[in-house]
């Protein structure tokens, strides 16, 4: 009996090469594009993430510009502004400039 099956081993694989050849082919192809796909996956989600990094910090910067600008439009800011920058002063106040003797 085990000369038997050895013929039939041995018939099946000499009428099914080709089937047997597809079969491994296919098996082959099927895992490298698996495994490429999961590394694309990989790097996508890699830049995903990425990207969303950059979008909060955006959101965090246009909230402190928004800010900004609706600090500057109060009066007090304006004035100091003024005061500061431009040098200009209060009608009747005097201004005393202290200098360091260094």
């Amino acid at each position: 009996m085990k000369k038997g099956n050895k013929r039939k081993k041995g018939i099946f694989f000499r009428r099914n090469k080709i089937s047997i050849l597809f079969f491994t082919i296919l098996f082959l192809y099927l895992s490298v594009t698996i495994v490429g796909q999961e590394r694309s996956m990989r790097d996508l989600q890699h830049e995903q993430r990425e990207l969303q990094e950059i979008v909060d910090n955006l959101k965090k910067e246009k909230s402190e510009k928004e800010k900004m600008v609706e600090e500057s439009s109060k009066p007090e800011f304006i004035e100091k502004t003024a005061r500061e920058k431009l040098k200009m002063v209060k009608p009747n106040e005097i201004i005393y400039i202290i200098q360091d003797r260094e």
